[in-house]
């Protein structure tokens, strides 16, 4: 069993210094409660609702700045990993990445490969598969927010061994009808159940420049069964949910069947032509 943290924050893309104490705070309040794996939302450190690219490059971290070795200080001072959602400047352009530290250090990071909204203004968009890596904890993917609803992107991070699925998000309210929980949860659900993966992710909360959010943060098990999610109603406080769960260690559903055996690839080539 391991225990995950999701950490639904509250950000502020006029307050960068705000988002970011918030989230080093959030780490610590997790360890405190014995957390091993600790999830943040996409664009931790920054906010979201950007207005020009000037925002973009003054919120921006780099993977050898301060922010990222305080989060490795942490990792290696109390054995946990930390999965942190970052507007990354790196090689000149800009990522709404997700990064994953544990206690050697920086182990990888992602960028998002399926942007959404005015994303695409300010970001570049990933190329490369979701991250999947050996951790201190297990063998753990990323990937962020959009990137889920595409079942090819979960897929893959199946394939490559994954255990846990981090994902740092930040789901937008943009009419979508209300269900409960929330569409946004239940492909959660359905991701973890189809690919035999736990699944964390955190979500944000409070108001920003107008635009309001689900506020859903959920952790899932390998089946697909809800283990903790944070109450939507409170949208202007940061909550922290917690959840004990085994990892898979591989990927049968029955003593016939097998989510990675059963696959038959060579009838679904046709899917890449489409």
């Amino acid at each position: 069993m391991v225990r995950i943290a999701a950490c639904q924050l509250s950000l502020n893309i006029e307050d960068t210094e705000y988002c970011v104490s918030q989230a080093l705070d959030s780490i610590s309040k997790a360890i405190s409660n014995n957390a091993e794996i600790i999830v943040l939302p996409e664009l931790s450190t920054s906010g979201y609702c950007f207005q020009n690219i000037s925002e973009v490059q003054t919120s921006s971290q780099s993977i050898g700045g301060e922010f990222v070795v305080k989060c490795v200080q942490l990792a290696k001072e109390n054995d946990v990993v930390i999965v942190v959602g970052m507007n990354i400047e790196n090689d000149s352009k800009y990522w709404n990445a997700s990064i994953v530290i544990d206690n050697s250090g920086v182990v990888g990071w992602y960028a998002k490969a399926h942007l959404f909204g005015d994303e695409g203004k300010f970001f570049t968009p990933g190329e490369k598969a979701p991250l999947v890596v050996n951790t201190s904890k297990g063998r753990i993917a990323t990937m962020i927010c959009y990137d889920i609803e595409f079942s090819e992107w979960v897929r893959l991070a199946m394939l490559q061994g994954a255990q846990l699925l981090a994902l740092p998000t930040n789901w937008p309210e943009i009419g979508q009808t209300k269900t409960s929980p929330p569409m946004e949860v239940i492909r959660v659900q359905a991701a973890a159940s189809q690919n035999k993966m736990v699944i964390a992710a955190a979500d944000r909360c409070t108001t920003e420049r107008g635009q309001n959010w689900v506020s859903s943060s959920v952790i899932t098990n390998f089946e697909g069964v809800i283990e903790a999610l944070a109450d939507s109603t409170i949208n202007s406080k940061t909550q922290i949910i917690y959840a004990e769960v085994e990892l898979p260690m591989d990927t049968s559903i029955t003593d016939k069947n097998d989510v990675r055996k059963d696959r038959r690839p060579s009838l679904y080539s046709s899917i890449l032509d489409k």
